[in-house]
């Protein structure tokens, strides 16, 4: 309990009041002293009471602070690699979540183009990454990490480069064949994507290692290579190292507090496809059961239960397997079928789809695909697409794509572009394709700016050819050519063109009994 002292309003006691106060004063204590009790006494009951309720409801705190609705509604509190994976081969939901981005991503892949002077011929550069994209298909592989790495916190590109043989491998030594840095390659033999569920442990860089906290090497799982249905050739091992200049490493999307490890693309939505797949087995589950339908029949009072209902069971047996297509009565006062409820799993699976849409920013269209008989809208659509650019520019490009040919130049399997190491661009095709619609929508917008904007006479300023490059593509001059030499004349004659206008006007009615009335003047009748 706090007292607080008004210092301000302090009231002075005489000795004559000394006797009176302090009997007042044990009063006081005692009744605030009760109250205080009976508050306490609430308030236990009222933490009782809570603690019941959350009990009754499964929203009980436990030992350690955390609350168990996870088990109460049945979810996963730290899923794993393992769940990701299986969640995105069997759940449509999952599937669009884990590995949409990265399709629609790589729908059409990247050119490569060195910052060479435009106009010249193809460099050794450009040619060198021609040849790998046609003989190891770099983008599919590329394609298939990016979806890869998605599912867990991170996935690995592995690239197998010529310097390491057959038998020299480094299944023993950590150190030795793939867990050896690259030494003396020359070309590129394959490449191989993994996600985290192939990845059983990365070894971390320390302080001084000129690689603290990033991974050195990595201890990859081939068991699956190795079953019985896909072995090996001359068998191999169930565990390899690979260094880190074999690999590209591809986090999941968003990074936080880790370099490394990006979250899971389903993990912020995880409770609702979980939620999602429990609302259709159930509804698949309740229909398959309603499918089983049976009937009920009341014996009439005056059947003879004991001589024929034998006979009655044998019949309606015969009955329900399909060897009888007619159903006898005979002694039924009264036959019912049982049927079942239908099921509409549409309210459960709605605001999960709408939260998922949230969370990842895909479209409830392009979430739910044609399933209403839709398609997507444009404006879904536009705005998908700008996600997706915005993705291939800040995560695929800087993390897979200049981190691939990177590599590739560093270790000598391409030349280096003409101006150096780095110097080249990673060009997408736009996702959005205009229609016709609106093409013509912006190339008339632009028409009437290039109008308004030159005080009606864009010859004065552009050539006709300028003019039409802005209207179709939007491009204007980076130095307007000079004007026509006619460009005055043009003025003048646009000049007397309003002018004669303006007489023509002014006399069209003269003649006709309704002469025009020159500004200010009056018409005199008589």
């Amino acid at each position: 309990m706090i007292i607080m002292t008004d210092t301000d309003n302090t009231e002075s006691i005489n000795a004559g009041d000394v006797d009176r106060g302090t009997e007042a004063t044990s009063d006081t204590q005692a009744e605030a002293q009760a109250r205080e009790d009976e508050l306490l006494a609430a308030a236990q009951v009222d933490m009782a009471m809570r603690e019941a309720l959350q009990n009754q409801f499964g929203e009980n705190i436990d030992a350690e602070g955390v609350n168990d609705y996870y088990d109460v509604f049945d979810w996963d509190p730290n899923p794993t690699a393992t769940d990701y994976y299986a969640m995105a081969l069997r759940n449509p939901y999952a599937y669009a979540v884990t590995f949409l981005p990265s399709m629609t991503s790589w729908r059409d892949p990247p050119r490569i183009v060195d910052d060479a002077e435009a106009g010249e011929n193809e460099t050794a550069f450009e040619s060198d990454v021609d040849d790998l994209l046609r003989d190891h298909d770099l983008w599919s592989y590329a394609s298939r990490a990016d979806m890869l790495a998605g599912i867990g916190t991170f996935g690995v590109l592995v690239l197998e480069f010529d310097d390491v043989e057959q038998d020299d491998v480094g299944d023993g030594d950590p150190k030795e064949g793939f867990g050896a840095e690259v030494n003396g390659a020359t070309g590129l033999q394959g490449l191989r994507p993994y996600s985290r569920e192939s990845i059983e442990e990365v070894k971390l860089g320390g302080p001084g290692s000129g690689r603290w906290g990033e991974p050195i090497r990595y201890e990859l799982d081939l068991s699956d290579e190795n079953d019985e249905e896909f072995a090996i050739d001359e068998g191999g091992p169930d565990s390899m190292w690979v260094h880190h200049s074999r690999v590209i490493h591809i986090h999941s999307d968003q990074l936080l507090d880790d370099e490394v490890r990006g979250i899971p693309r389903q993990q912020p939505v995880y409770n609702n496809l979980v939620d999602i797949e429990k609302t259709l087995g159930s509804a698949g589950e309740l229909a398959y059961r309603a499918s089983a339908w049976g009937i009920n029949i009341n014996i009439a009072p005056e059947f003879d239960v004991e001589d024929n209902g034998e006979k009655m069971r044998e019949h309606l047996a015969r009955w329900q397997s399909g060897l009888e297509n007619v159903l006898r009565t005979h002694g039924a006062d009264d036959v019912k079928s049982l049927g079942g409820e239908d099921i509409d799993p549409q309210p459960v699976i709605d605001p999960n789809v709408e939260a998922i849409s949230a969370q990842t920013g895909i479209p409830q269209s392009v979430l739910k695909g044609n399933e209403t008989g839709e398609r997507a809208t444009t404006q879904d659509l536009k705005e998908w697409y700008g996600k997706i650019q915005e993705r291939r520019e800040q995560f695929v490009t800087p993390t897979i794509v200049r981190e691939l040919i990177d590599r590739l130049i560093e270790y000598s399997v391409v030349s280096p572009p003409s101006n150096g190491a780095g110097s080249y661009s990673v060009e997408w095709t736009p996702l959005h394709e205009l229609s016709q619609k609106d093409q013509a929508e912006i190339q008339h917008t632009r028409a009437q700016a290039l109008k308004k904007w030159t005080g009606g006479m864009p010859e004065a300023m552009l050539t006709r050819q300028q003019q039409a490059e802005y209207i179709e593509d939007g491009i204007l001059p980076s130095e307007f050519d000079e004007a026509p030499d006619d460009a005055a004349a043009l003025e003048e004659a646009s000049a007397a063109a309003d002018g004669a206008r303006d007489v023509e006007e002014m006399t069209a009615k003269y003649g006709t009994g309704e002469e025009a009335v020159a500004d200010g003047g009056e018409v005199d009748d008589e």
